[in-house]
């Protein structure tokens, strides 16, 4: 037996086996949970059979006392002529039932029994003229009767199948009144308001079509049953159960399983694949190499043998990572500096315009607004050339720090994400917050940054006539592209100029005029700096400044 064969004959059956466990948990675990989810289910749905139930006890309830209160019923059981009442008192309490019973198809039948049990009254509003009281109607009345209950409501069955809800309470003959336990039989007769429960029907006749076995009523507590089978009190002497047939879960269960099957097979296929690739690799190659190396010196076709030293792969797979470590951290640095700018070492321009197109993109994925803040440094030029380039390094410096800084400090008191600050050019720098342009957020972070500028802005222990004018412009509502969206910015920034220098503008806020796509940005630069020359710049020695 080959080495190839020997490795598969060991790999196939630990990994089979270690793939059947998983799966078999696996299964045990979704079965599991399928069967709470569906004990939860038939719960819910046998709640619904108990809504439905009480319901019909409510509307048996209302019924029964408001007739039993009416003056229709009262005239009816005090009229001592028997022929009258039936023929004229009796029209009173069927008006009245009629008027009560709810127009949706409900079946309801009112029926009047002597304290001996015979039936003196009948009527139901169904279409058949000939109907009469069914016989467990009747003997759920006797029963009443003879147990001497004052009230009793149940569930009956005749034979023809159809369901009642039976309602029963004994009146007193004489004024109307619900029957004490002290009243003699003869002074009493029985009300009883039976009514077809059709939606608590329906819902029992669904439940047993879905889960293959009938709702099982019953007067006492159902013992629990194991698995799916769940009850619910309908009424205080009436429970319903229902107990899923085996195959209602059995048909779900071997879909899993054969599915869980197959993918023990295939990932136990697949993992053998790769664990024979990384055997024959590291061990069965090397192996094969010296074999070939010994038949070769054997045949007299080589002089020695190569034989590598010991932990050769491990120190080859450590130079390897050193080596793409070296190469990453190279690549991380140079693409660093790529995107950083030289003197203020935040973001430059192409940095800032990856970070705009990828805002960008995500504003219009997800909706979420981004705002842009187009800053420009005032007299900075002047300084600049009055000063030295030194001078004017380590104000772009400070400014940056002084945008960096507002941001955090913006970011912690309004809690919103910090934000991308970056130089564009010269004195030129932007800044991206994915927040309204009028929000609590882009507020502050304008004023604390414009408040530096104040009183001439300080680097180290002097001060220069600096200032900074701040456009605004946001998605959606002021560009539809990355372009626009920083033209939109920079028209603002320059509005800004206009307005005073180191005050911001919004380029929602601009003239009509100068928000239209045919307004350059050159000529507007032209016409705000005609409209605003910029104040004279003290000299060093200057004290005021």
């Amino acid at each position: 037996m080959t080495l190839n064969r020997r490795a598969f004959a060991v790999l196939l059956p630990i990994v089979l086996l270690g793939h059947i466990l998983a799966g078999g948990a696996a299964f045990l675990g979704y079965r599991t949970a399928l069967v709470l989810l569906h004990k939860a289910r038939v719960q819910q749905e046998l709640f619904q059979l108990k809504t439905s139930y009480s319901d019909y006890v409510s509307l048996e309830a209302q019924l029964l006392y408001v007739i039993r209160n009416s003056s229709a019923f009262m005239s009816f059981i005090n009229e001592s002529d028997q022929a009258y009442r039936t023929r004229v008192l009796a029209i009173g309490i069927q008006d009245s039932l009629q008027s009560l019973v709810p127009n949706d198809g409900t079946k309801v039948s009112c029926s009047v029994f002597q304290s001996d049990g015979r039936e003196i009254f009948y009527f139901d509003n169904g279409l058949d003229p000939f109907q009469t009281l069914g016989e467990h109607q009747a003997a759920f009345a006797h029963a009443v009767l003879t147990d001497n209950a004052l009230s009793r409501t149940g569930l009956v069955t005749e034979k023809d199948g159809t369901t009642y809800l039976l309602d029963a309470a004994e009146v007193q003959a004489r004024g109307n009144r619900p029957v004490s336990s002290g009243m003699l039989p003869e002074q009493s007769v029985l009300l009883q308001i039976a009514v077809k429960p059709s939606r608590f029907e329906t819902i029992r006749h669904t439940l047993a079509v879905e889960y293959g076995a009938p709702v099982e009523l019953s007067a006492t507590p159902p013992v629990p049953g194991r698995g799916l089978s769940a009850s619910v009190r309908l009424a205080p002497a009436l429970y319903a159960r229902v107990t899923p047939a085996g195959s209602y879960m059995r048909a779900k269960l071997t879909r899993v399983a054969m599915v869980i099957g197959m993918f023990v097979v295939v990932l136990s296929v697949m993992s053998v694949g790769v664990l024979m690739l990384l055997v024959r690799r590291y061990i069965i190659a090397p192996i094969e190499e010296l074999d070939r190396q010994v038949t070769a010196i054997m045949e007299k076709r080589r002089i020695d043998i190569d034989v590598p030293e010991r932990g050769e792969i491990g120190r080859l797979a450590a130079n390897v990572r050193m080596l793409h470590g070296q190469l990453a951290r190279a690549l991380r640095k140079t693409r660093r500096l790529y995107e950083t700018d030289s003197v203020t070492g935040i973001g430059n321009r192409i940095y800032f315009n990856e970070m705009l197109e990828r805002f960008f993109l995500d504003s219009a994925e997800t909706g979420r607004p981004l705002t842009m803040l187009f800053i420009d440094l005032d007299n900075f030029k002047q300084v600049n050339d009055e000063h030295g380039h030194r001078t004017g390094d380590a104000l772009l410096v400070a400014v940056a720090k002084a945008l960096v800084a507002s941001a955090a400090e913006t970011a912690e008191a309004c809690n919103e994400p910090p934000g991308i600050a970056a130089r564009l050019s010269g004195d030129e720098f932007a800044f991206l917050i994915q927040a309204e342009p009028r929000s609590a957020a882009v507020q502050m972070l304008i004023q604390s940054f414009l408040v530096k500028f104040r009183c001439g802005f300080a680097v180290e222990s002097d001060s220069y006539p600096v200032t900074a004018s701040v456009g605004v412009a946001a998605v959606p509502g002021d560009a539809d592209t990355p372009t626009h969206l920083m033209s939109c910015a920079d028209h603002a920034m320059y509005y800004a100029k206009a307005a005073g220098r180191n005050t911001f503008a919004f380029y929602s806020d601009l003239p009509p005029s100068a928000r239209t796509p045919g307004v350059r940005v050159p000529s507007l630069r032209r016409s705000v700096r005609e409209q605003a020359a910029p104040p004279p710049v003290p000299g060093p020695a200057d004290p005021a400044v």
